[in-house]
C-alpha cells in the first residue's frame, strides 16, 4: 500500500516534468504575460528535484515523526490504552455520536485555527478510539484528517488560510465571515452525514460477511458429521467379523493398562482476533507496559498533552497580524529583559525561543519531546524506557514522515524558479485562464485556483502567484476572490496527491489514493459546487 503512494506521488512529480516540456514559462505583470521559453526538468533534475525537495521540507517530516515518539511514550505508561478504554467504553451502544462529535470538533479546530499540523497530534488519539469501536480506516481517515481539510475549506478566523488571504490581498480577517460560517455549517453537515452513512454500510457489509461466513461453517460442520457416522458404520461392520477371536485371545492373554495420552497441548488455544486500538498507536508492535495495574491513573498525561497542545496552538497562531494584538510580543521582550546586574539573564538562559504567535515547525516537535520527556518523568519510565519507547514510535511513523516531506516536490521547483526570477508555467497557465474573461469572473477564477493548487500546495505560494492577476479587481470582487481562492484550495487539498497532510494520512492508516478519492470523490464536488454557489451568490449581493 505505502509503494502505491509513492507511485501517486511519483506520478504527480512526472506530471509536471511533461508539462515543462510543453508549457513555456513566464511572469505576469499589469495585465501582460512576459514568456522566457520552456524550462524543462532534465534527466539529472529527475533525481536531484525529489532528494532536494525532501531535504527543503523535512520539517514536516521531523513534526510527524515527533508525533509518533509522543504517542510511543505515552502508550508505554499504560495510560493512553486507558483513555481511549474508557472513551470506548462511555459510548457503547452510541459508536455514531462520538463519530459525528469528532468530525465536527477536528472541523471546527481546523477552521477557527488553521494550524492543521498541530492538531494532528489529536489524530492518533481520536483514531484509536473509533478503532476500538470497530469502524473501518477509511472511515476513521474521513472523520479525522478529512475533517482537517475540510475546516481548512470553510476557514474562518485560521490564520494559515484566512490570514494569509487577508494580508496578501489587502482584507480584513472578518472578510466574508457570514458566507464562511454558512459554508462551514453546510459543509459540516455534509461530512458527518457522509462518514455516518458511509459507515453503516461498512457495518452492514461485515454482519454480512460474518454471517456468511456462519452459514459457510455450519454445512462444513454437517458434512463432516455425515462423513464421520457413514465412516463409523464402515469400520463397525469391518471390526464385527474379528471380535469373537480377539475376545478369545484376550482370556488368554493378561490384560496392560495403557494410560490415554492428552492430545490437548496447552497454551495453543486460539483467540479471536479482534480490531485493537493499538492500530493508531505510534508503535509497529506491542510493547510491555510500564504498568498493567487498573490504578495507572491518565490524569497526568492527559493534562500534560493538553496543555503542550493548547500552548502550540497559541504560539503557533499569530495573534498580531491576525488581529494587532501585541501581549503576547510584550510580555516576550520584559522577560528577555530582565537583567541581573548588567547580564541579561533570560536573553541567554531562553536563547532561540521564539515569541508566541512566531512559532514555527521547529518549536512544535520541541514542545512535544519536552511533553514526551516529562509524561515518562511522572510515570517513572527509566531513562532506557524512555528512549527506547520514543524511538520505536518514531520508527512507526517514518513511512509518514517520510511521505510528506516528499509531498511537495513540485512546489519545490517552482521555488526554485521564482527564486531565480525566470517565471513558472503556472502564470503561463493562469494567463490563458484569466483572458477568457474581463474582470473578476468566479468560473475563471476557481479553475486557476484548483489548478494552481496542484502545484502550489501552500496557499502562501498559490496566494503570491495569484496576486498579479487580483491586483486588477476592485475591492467587492477582491473580497469574493480571497473566500473563493482560500476554499477552492482546501477542496483541492482533500483529493491532491500534493497535499501534504492528505499524503500524511494515507500512509498512517494505510489506505491507498485510489480507495480514498473513491470514497471521497462525491464529497469533494458537492464541496466545491456549494463553494461556487456561495461565492456566486456574494457576488450578486
Amino acid at each position: 500500500m505505502k509503494t502505491k503512494l509513492l507511485k501517486v506521488i511519483g506520478i504527480s512529480f512526472l506530471i509536471y516534468v511533461v508539462l515543462s516540456w510543453i508549457i513555456p514559462v513566464g511572469t505576469y505583470s499589469n495585465g501582460e504575460l512576459t514568456t522566457n521559453g520552456i524550462d524543462p526538468v532534465g534527466l539529472i533534475d529527475l533525481f536531484n528535484a525529489p532528494i532536494q525537495a525532501f531535504i527543503t521540507f523535512i520539517l514536516y517530516g521531523v513534526v510527524f515523526a515527533t508525533i509518533g515518539g509522543l504517542y510511543g511514550v505515552m502508550e508505554k505508561t499504560g495510560a493512553l490504552e486507558k483513555v481511549t478504554n474508557r472513551i470506548g467504553h462511555a459510548f457503547e451502544g452510541k459508536e455514531r455520536v462520538f463519530l459525528v462529535i469528532t468530525t465536527i470538533l477536528f472541523t471546527l479546530l481546523s477552521s477557527i485555527t488553521g494550524l492543521i499540523l498541530p492538531l494532528f497530534v489529536l489524530v492518533p488519539l481520536f483514531a484509536a478510539v473509533l478503532f476500538v469501536m470497530n469502524f473501518d480506516k477509511v472511515t476513521v481517515l474521513a472523520s479525522t484528517v478529512g475533517s482537517l481539510l475540510v475546516g481548512s475549506v470553510a476557514s474562518t478566523y485560521g490564520f494559515n488560510i484566512t490570514g494569509y488571504t487577508a494580508n496578501l490581498l489587502a482584507l480584513d480577517m472578518s472578510n466574508q465571515i457570514v458566507a464562511k460560517v454558512i459554508l462551514l455549517v453546510i459543509l459540516t453537515i455534509v461530512l458527518c452525514a457522509t462518514v455516518v452513512m458511509t459507515s453503516k454500510r461498512a457495518m452492514k457489509k461485515e454482519l454480512k460477511e460474518a454471517k456468511v461466513t456462519k452459514n459457510e461453517k455450519e454445512v462444513k460442520e454437517v458434512k463432516t458429521v455425515k462423513t464421520s457416522e457413514t465412516k463409523s458404520s464402515k469400520k463397525k461392520a469391518a471390526t464385527t467379523s474379528i471380535k469373537k477371536t480377539s475376545k478369545e485371545s484376550a482370556k488368554k492373554t493378561p490384560k496392560t493398562t495403557t494410560k490415554k495420552t492428552n492430545t490437548k497441548t496447552a497454551g495453543k488455544k486460539k483467540t479471536a482476533k479482534g480490531k485493537s486500538n493499538t492500530k493508531a498507536f505510534a508503535v509497529a508492535k506491542p510493547v510491555k507496559k510500564v504498568s498493567e495495574k487498573s490504578k495507572v491513573s491518565a490524569v497526568p498525561m492527559v493534562i500534560i498533552f493538553l496543555l503542550m497542545l493548547i500552548i502550540c496552538l497559541i504560539g503557533m497562531y499569530n495573534w498580531y497580524y491576525s488581529f494587532g494584538i501585541e501581549v503576547f510580543s510584550d510580555i516576550h521582550e520584559a522577560i528577555m529583559g530582565v537583567q541581573i546586574g548588567d547580564f541579561p539573564i533570560f536573553e541567554h538562559l531562553l536563547s532561540g525561543v521564539s515569541e508566541l504567535g512566531y512559532w514555527s515547525n521547529i518549536d512544535l516537535a520541541t514542545m512535544m519531546i519536552i511533553a514526551s520527556a516529562i509524561i515518562s518523568w511522572i510515570y517513572r519510565l527509566s531513562f532506557n524506557d524512555y528512549i527506547e519507547s520514543f524511538v520505536e514510535g518514531v520508527k512507526k511513523w517514518l513511512p509518514t514522515a517520510f511521505y510528506a516531506a516528499l509531498a511537495s516536490v513540485v512546489l519545490y521547483i517552482l521555488y526554485q524558479a521564482s527564486y531565480a526570477g525566470t517565471g513558472t508555467l503556472v502564470d503561463t497557465i493562469n494567463a490563458k485562464i484569466f483572458d477568457l474573461t474581463d474582470g473578476f469572473n468566479v468560473l475563471t477564477a476557481s479553475a486557476a485556483s484548483l489548478i494552481g493548487s496542484f502545484f502550489y500546495n501552500d496557499l502562501y505560494y498559490l496566494l503570491s502567484g495569484l496576486t498579479s492577476f487580483t491586483s486588477g479587481f476592485d475591492a467587492a470582487s477582491l473580497s469574493v476572490a480571497g473566500l473563493l481562492i482560500q476554499s477552492v484550495y482546501g477542496v483541492a487539498m482533500l483529493i491532491f496527491p500534493t497535499s501534504v497532510v492528505l499524503v500524511a494520512g494515507l500512509s498512517l492508516f494505510d489506505v491507498s489514493y485510489k480507495e480514498w478519492m473513491k470514497y471521497i470523490w462525491k464529497f469533494a464536488l458537492i464541496a466545491l459546487l456549494l463553494v461556487l454557489l456561495t461565492c456566486g451568490i456574494v457576488t450578486l449581493l
